[in-house]
């Protein structure tokens, strides 16, 4: 069995996935990057026998297989790029980049290497309720698609800062950029996609910082192919504990839909015409996590997904197969979010979503 060399650049959030890679019988991690002196002694404490570095181009010069890029979103395109330039395989965190231009850049390299994979490290695709629904969904139990909603809450304001009150990348990212957790598992249920965008920011807050990020909240509304309708909302400048992912989706002949905090753990119910009974209401016994992975599996973090996502991106490394979150799938996770943004700068305006598949 052929074994892959995995390296990994940004070093606090790329962990849990070097943790999960370590898993895979054919994957080896030997090289970290990361600027942070702190992160490298971590990561080197954990993977004693990878080469650590904080010039990213030190990190591609060592014959490497795979790049897990986990560095800030304003770095993705530009070690994405690199990374397939050296001949790598690359697996990138969530967004996929900061703009329609760094998206386009990206679609440029993947189609440029051809015998790479590129796949979206979505790992809210791979909750164990998102995959079962993408089951029922397949079997056409819910008829077909009216209307999706999804709500990410996540009170993130402590990351707005350095130590030393300078701001950092975050600051400066329209929320709704960072729509992927709650659209990505929409659609790659669902298979629609999105051809239109309407956005608006909510602009109250105080302080120094701009006022559409100080609030941190912003909703798109889309409208997809078939007709339908998605509603996302993305608030990181909210006082609401623990944060959450809402989902539900309404089809012409069923509805899914998950529970919201305080309601521990998640629950899921279906509603179905084919399962009449009191109500129509089904409480379904699955939650985040996949019941057959093995218990290392939640080592990655995120429960099990992040096992399942890397597992998945091996599989189509290995057996030469599409990825399933490929740049495609990417860019219309993405691009909804960009366009829905520029719609709330122009006062909600409807923008056009790129086409970039035909």
């Amino acid at each position: 069995m052929r074994s892959y060399r995995v390296g990994v650049v940004g070093l606090r959030r790329g962990l849990g996935p070097a943790r999960v890679f370590e898993l895979m019988p054919d994957c080896r991690v030997v090289a970290g990057c990361d600027i942070d002196a702190a992160a490298l002694e971590q990561f080197g404490a954990i993977f004693p026998q990878a080469h650590l570095c904080s010039a990213y181009d030190e990190m591609l010069a060592q014959g490497l297989d795979i790049v897990f890029v986990a560095s800030p979103v304003p770095l993705h395109c530009e070690h994405t790029v690199a990374a397939l330039d050296a001949g790598c395989h690359v697996l990138q965190e969530v967004t996929l980049a900061t703009n329609i231009d760094e998206c386009r850049q990206i679609l440029a390299a993947v189609q440029a290497h051809p015998r790479q994979k590129f796949m979206l490290a979505e790992n809210c695709c791979y909750w164990a309720h998102i995959l079962s629904w993408q089951e029922m969904w397949g079997q056409g139990l819910l008829g077909d698609f009216m209307y999706a909603e999804a709500e990410y809450i996540h009170d993130t304001r402590y990351l707005l800062r350095q130590a030393d009150g300078s701001p950092t990348w975050r600051a400066s990212m329209a929320p709704i950029h960072y729509c992927t957790h709650s659209l990505g598992p929409l659609l790659k249920v669902t298979g629609e996609r999105c051809v239109a965008a309407s956005g608006m920011s909510v602009t109250s807050g105080t302080g120094d910082l701009p006022v559409r990020v100080k609030s941190g909240t912003e909703v798109a509304i889309l409208q997809t192919a078939s007709g339908g309708v998605i509603k996302i909302l993305v608030a990181f400048g909210i006082t609401r504990e623990p944060m959450f992912h809402y989902y539900s989706i309404y089809g012409t002949d069923g509805v899914l839909e998950t529970s919201r905090p305080p309601t521990s753990p998640l629950q899921t119910n279906a509603w179905l015409d084919s399962v009449p009974h009191l109500n129509n209401m089904i409480e379904m016994p699955i939650t985040e996590n996949v019941t057959d992975a093995p218990p290392e599996a939640t080592q990655g973090g995120h429960g099990t997904a992040e096992y399942m996502m890397v597992q998945d991106f091996v599989g189509c490394i290995r057996d030469d197969t599409p990825p399933p979150l490929d740049i495609y799938a990417a860019l219309r996770m993405a691009l909804p979010g960009m366009c829905a943004h520029e719609s709330a700068l122009q006062g909600g305006q409807i923008v056009e979503i790129p086409d970039w598949e035909s």
